[in-house]
């Protein structure tokens, strides 16, 4: 399976250029189940996570990730380990309950880890894999697994996240501005200064499903990536320049 590091300087043009990528290079594979993928292992590095978070061509809107920054906090995992076992509202992992109430102990790793943050080290991780739960399972397993905080200086924090599996058309655009959100809501709730500086997640099967490949290829026959800031944008919407054709957003800004 090949590998790729995409750099990027917004979580929009982390999605543009990771679609494009595996739409052009991925590995088509079958999994154990009926759905097909098409696949690589992907890094990707993404230098501010605080602005353009959802490029136009996301296949949803700014509601569903509103719902998804909602779900991703302590308040809901109070909410949702509160429900009885066999209520329909509970579902077959929760992301929320596995960051701030961590299986049977009841360990808030995310809220502990933010306390204890300091500069240099590398043991403020926090994994959402419980094993004696999620093995046995034949599918429905958390697709995020892990995260490290690391406190590069006194304000400025990188934030790792580590998938086994994840969707990168319909996953990433979602999970990644969420995920931001809470851990700058915890940030905030604890009163710490820490802003995150950056953001390192690790795909070990980054994927556009089999479902989906028509959709991304009808993306990519209206739309292109902008050589300057890497976002999706309409072949419309370019506009030659003495340093070449770039998406009519990077010419306002030159």
């Amino acid at each position: 399976m090949k590998a790729v590091l995409i750099k990027a300087d917004t979580i929009s043009s982390a999605w543009s250029k990771l679609i494009y990528e595996i739409y052009n290079n991925g590995e088509d594979h079958k999994p154990d189940y009926s759905t097909g993928t098409r696949r690589l292992h992907a890094t990707v590095v993404i230098n501010d996570v605080n602005t353009d978070q959802v490029n136009s061509f996301v296949p949803f809107g700014e509601n569903l990730i509103k719902k998804y920054k909602e779900e991703l906090t302590e308040e809901y995992a109070d909410w949702y380990v509160s429900l009885p076992d066999d209520d329909r509202r509970k579902f077959d992992y929760c992301y929320a309950k596995q960051l701030f109430r961590y299986g049977e102990t009841a360990y808030n790793t995310l809220s502990e880890n933010v306390k204890n943050l300091r500069v240099g080290s590398r043991r403020h991780v926090g994994v959402l894999w419980e094993n004696e739960v999620h093995i046995p399972k034949f599918e429905d397993q958390p697709c995020w697994i892990a995260y490290k905080l690391e406190l590069l200086n006194e304000t400025d924090v990188r934030l790792y996240i580590l998938y086994r599996s994840w969707d990168a058309f319909g996953g990433f655009p979602a999970n990644l501005p969420a995920i931001v959100e809470g851990f700058k809501k915890v940030f905030r709730e604890n009163d710490m200064p820490y802003r995150i500086e950056s953001l390192m997640a690790t795909g070990w099967d980054t994927h556009i499903y089999e479902a989906d490949l028509q959709a991304v290829e009808h993306i990519f026959k209206t739309a292109e990536l902008c050589p300057r800031c890497g976002n999706i944008a309409a072949k419309h919407a370019f506009i030659s320049t003495t340093k070449g054709r770039v998406c009519l957003r990077c010419k306002s800004q030159m």
